[in-house]
């Protein structure tokens, strides 16, 4: 509303508090004004206070720390609510501790489900079970022999499946291994062990859930998950690589009622490509809660479950090197067909032979059809080198790299990389130094989803057990602080409308209940989230 000396009143003000805004200066303020779901105004308590009115909403912040609203680069919420839907949580946090607390799942499902009914477990993660070891197919086929069951990791691109599940999908022995994925075997029967290492699990893929969700259980998993989401301080979020209809169609829905908790920015999967053209629609397309970003392909395994197509090999396995997930020739085409459309690229590239041949094809398109400012995105980006790091600056690619990592994944990964390779993995150091954009990202459900401790592990870089680990990539809080916010926001192409706050920006911020700046490093990932805010409105608030 507007005051009798026509001053234009704040909806919202934020008073007495430490404001960082990550406005490139580094500058500290003491008071926000909100109006309109934007920046209204950004400085001192005086200021501010002039702008509040009869009917201005204020917060006391009494002395806490306020940050820009914390932009999450690439992960997979629509997933995790999809996997919500129709799986059984088989993580650490779920409670697993064991190969037989899996199968104890796995049983209390089969019993209340008909035969040749598929059960699905989700986010195992072999390093925090106690036998160290994915369970096998023979175990599976004790607790479920007539239901066809899949365990997948946490990363997604590993998977153990039983005998009944090998049936469905007219796997043998003798079945060849497809392009990009592999059916392990035992090395003296050639009997299936029930593992299964990438695209090989997109031949159980279509038959693997019976169905797809309805659209209301979408609806509420992915409310219930972007509400999570939230309560960490994220007011943004990349879903990188929908390819079911209908979770787009569920985010759509929550954003016609105004009820998405955050922003959400989608990279959808390359197949969906040919309708996207077709229908003309194209990066951009949607409006400040959701919007078109990006099409997403996959070019290699991953760090988690040590299937990277990296240059040198894996220490445990020295005969081994990765996996491609798919040939030159398919990015090839894939690129060639959408860069003439205005298409940008993310690619999910891990190891060196992954990103730099991402890295050919992108110099190739950019050659053929020159745009300016093309942004487009290495997904990953993890084990690089100067060589890697000189490239992606000159052709303008923006690496995201894993946030909490070396933090969460860091025991699980030393053995089979070493020491001296991780100084040069999930590098920010390097290509902060280098000048290059650089953002960070969970890939939830690879690996938990709060911003903070991607933050607390990018500036300590040590492991859940205390191990240092590529301690010469180590950067700033406010450097990491950046690549949660200004530096994500520019690879969204927004950073004129988040990432910092600022006058005329969208009033995404956060309250935190400590000083981010100034306590202990080793405190980071434990500072409680005290409020979050996407335009203006509170999407979550710890007291209530």
């Amino acid at each position: 509303m507007n005051g009798g000396n026509g001053e234009l009143f704040a909806d919202l003000a934020l008073l007495d508090g430490k404001i960082v805004t990550v406005d490139g200066k580094e500058s500290i303020a003491e008071a926000v004004a909100v109006k309109f779901g934007k920046i209204l105004s950004v400085g001192l308590d005086e200021d501010v206070k002039s702008l509040v009115g009869p009917e201005t909403e204020v917060i006391d912040l009494e002395g806490r720390t306020v940050i820009p609203g914390l932009i999450e680069s690439h992960c997979h919420p629509t997933g995790a609510a999809q996997q919500r839907a129709l799986t059984i949580d088989g993580s650490y946090d779920a409670g697993v501790r064991s190969i037989s607390d899996i199968q104890a799942r796995i049983a209390d499902d089969a019993r209340r489900k008909p035969e040749g009914e598929w059960i699905n477990v989700v986010n195992e993660d072999d390093s925090k079970l106690a036998e160290r070891r994915h369970p096998y197919r023979w175990e599976l086929d004790e607790v479920a022999p007539d239901n066809p069951v899949m365990v997948t990791t946490i990363g997604g691109h590993f998977a153990v499946v039983n005998s009944k599940a090998f049936e469905m999908a007219g796997v043998t022995k003798d079945s060849p291994d497809p392009m990009g994925g592999r059916f392990e075997r035992d090395p003296e029967t050639g009997e299936l062990t029930g593992w299964i290492h990438e695209r090989a699990a997109y031949v159980l893929q279509p038959i693997r859930y019976g169905r797809y969700p309805t659209l209301p259980e979408a609806i509420e998993s992915i409310r219930w998950v972007l509400t999570q989401y939230a309560s960490s301080g994220l007011t943004c979020a990349s879903d990188g690589g929908i390819m079911q209809s209908v979770l787009v169609r569920a985010l759509q829905a929550l954003a016609r009622r105004g009820e998405l908790p955050i922003r959400i920015r989608m990279d959808l999967r390359c197949e969906m490509m040919p309708d996207l053209a077709a229908l003309g629609i194209g990066e951009g397309f949607g409006n400040d809660m959701l919007r078109i970003n990006a099409i997403k392909i996959i070019a290699d395994g991953a760090i988690s479950a040590r299937t990277a197509a990296v240059a040198d090999p894996y220490l445990h396995r020295p005969d081994y090197y990765g996996e491609l997930a798919i040939t030159r020739e398919e990015l090839h085409r894939i690129v060639m067909e959408g860069y003439p459309l205005g298409y940008r690229f993310a690619v999910h590239a891990n190891g060196e032979r992954a990103i730099n041949m991402f890295l050919d094809i992108i110099e190739e398109a950019q050659g053929r059809y020159p745009r300016g400012d093309p942004r487009n995105r290495c997904i990953h980006c993890t084990v690089v080198n100067p060589e890697i790091i000189a490239r992606i600056k000159r052709l303008g690619v923006l690496p995201t790299i894993f946030g909490p990592y070396p933090y969460y994944h860091g025991d699980k990964i030393l053995p089979a990389f070493g020491a001296e390779r991780l100084e040069r993995m999930f590098a920010a150091r390097s290509f902060l130094d280098a000048g290059v954009k650089v953002a960070a990202h969970s890939d939830h459900h690879a690996s938990p989803y709060p911003p903070l401790m991607g933050i607390h592990a990018l500036v300590n870089r040590k492991t859940m057990k205390g191990l240092p680990i590529g301690t010469s990539q180590r950067i700033s809080v406010m450097e990491a602080l950046k690549l949660y916010t200004i530096n994500a926001a520019h690879h969204l192409f927004e950073e004129d409308a988040m990432g910092s706050i600022e006058r005329g920006k969208l009033a995404d911020m956060v309250i935190l209940g400590e000083d981010i700046l100034t306590v202990p490093t080793e405190t980071i990932v434990n500072i409680p989230i005290d409020m979050t805010m996407v335009g203006g409105r509170i999407v979550y608030n710890r007291e209530s």
